[in-house]
């Protein structure tokens, strides 16, 4: 049983992840329907590395952060997106989704409804 209902009904699903490059061995691999990527927990946020997605613009994106806020809020922590090289995602995350510039690269998002 999923603890939350996303948008589109998507279940969080995570594996480990085995690194075989310079990428930090800490990062754990997820899927929620066409999306997947690398996150980790660092001591004060629920950090995302890299998210692609095979059907860009079905919402699956959402379902992600919907995921990922649903756990900052309950553990307490930030949400941070790391390496964010994408302009326009970058401004549309700081613009309509309540992320700050972080560092150069990174978005945070600390607070959460």
């Amino acid at each position: 049983m999923n603890a939350i209902k996303t948008k589109h009904n998507l279940d969080f699903e995570a594996a480990p992840w085995e690194c075989m490059g310079s990428i930090d061995e800490s990062f754990i691999r997820f899927r929620i329907g066409t999306c997947e990527g690398l996150w980790r927990r660092a001591d004060d946020a629920y950090e995302i590395l890299a998210v692609t997605n095979d059907s860009p613009g079905n919402g699956h994106f959402d379902d992600v952060l919907e995921w990922f806020e649903f756990a900052c809020k309950r553990d307490g922590i930030a949400l941070r997106i790391m390496e964010v090289w994408n302009k326009k995602l970058k401004q549309h995350l700081i613009k309509k989704r309540g992320f700050s510039l972080y560092q150069y690269d990174h978005v945070i998002k600390r607070k959460f409804k």
